[in-house]
């Protein structure tokens, strides 16, 4: 943003800021809303029109905050009689970086302006502006894009107490034990840290009868969490249970070798009988 810009911006900031900290002050004028305009949206360049956008607005959906900072073009047709020239791009932020080509667009020719968005540290939904300045005028913009979007912030990911990762989705545990002699509900914790919204189930063809399984959530959309739900019913189990049952999950896009839960039937055995069970194998080496 040009000086005269920042300088007002600047000043609209400080003047805010000081009539929310003293709103007694009377020494504090209110800022007019035409300055506020100004800023937010000036007047456009003389002949503005020969810059023709396809589409002044580009919405980029939802973007995660430690995701790599992706690009949006917007593309420019001359409709003018003489060449035009990108001088600058001024953005309201320092988070969407501009790019675009300085060479001379001929009528009828075709160019674009292109703004990179970095995420981090800009959780939440943004607006911002883009002003393209051309030979027409340096104080005024030829063209005022918009970008927009909701940037999904890392806190709402605590990826670190999801440690288990299948694609988008992330688990707190891959396993559950119940003790196979009574009815028992068990439940695993997982994140959707994906940028997409997730629809889980699990292959029923696989399932033995005594055991059935649900997700929480119908749609689990990107930053949400819920449980995945497993529930034992002891009259439809046989006289002696395996030692596990694998569940495998599906909508996430992976093989089942890598979307497979379990179910551990029986009591956890206890470190010191595991210990012995050690001891007593390498008794039997030779």
């Amino acid at each position: 943003m040009r000086p005269g810009w920042k300088t007002t911006a600047l000043c609209l900031g400080a003047l805010c800021a000081a009539s929310a900290a003293a709103p007694l002050r009377a020494q504090v004028p209110p800022v007019p809303q035409a300055l506020r305009d100004s800023v937010a949206n000036p007047p456009k360049a003389q002949g503005s029109g020969a810059m023709r956008f396809l589409e002044t607005h580009i919405d980029a959906g939802r973007i995660g905050e430690d995701d790599l900072p992706p690009s949006y073009t917007f593309r420019w047709t001359n409709d003018g009689d003489a060449p035009l020239v990108i001088t600058r791009v001024e953005t309201t932020c320092g988070c969407a970086v501009p790019s675009f080509d300085r060479q001379p667009v001929l009528r009828g020719g075709e160019g674009s302006v292109t703004v990179t968005y970095h995420p981090k540290r800009h959780p939440g939904n943004f607006h911002r502006r883009i002003f393209v300045f051309t030979q027409l005028s340096a104080q005024r913009p030829t063209a005022i894009l918009d970008l927009t979007g909701h940037v999904t912030p890392s806190s709402a990911l605590p990826a670190a107490d999801y440690p288990y990762a299948m694609n988008g989705l992330r688990l707190k545990q891959r396993e559950v034990r119940m003790d196979g002699t009574q009815r028992r509900t068990e439940r695993i914790a997982c994140l959707n840290a994906g940028r997409q919204p997730l629809r889980i189930s699990a292959d029923s063809l696989l399932l033995p009868p005594y055991v059935r399984f649900e997700c929480e959530a119908a749609t689990l959309e990107p930053g949400a969490t819920c449980d995945l739900i497993f529930r034992f019913d002891p009259a439809k189990a046989p006289e002696r249970l395996p030692e596990q049952v694998p569940v495998i999950l599906r909508g996430l896009g992976l093989p089942p070798v890598q979307s497979t839960v379990r179910i551990l039937f029986g009591e956890r055995p206890r470190p010191e009988t595991e210990y012995m069970k050690q001891t007593e194998k390498q008794k039997r080496i030779p």
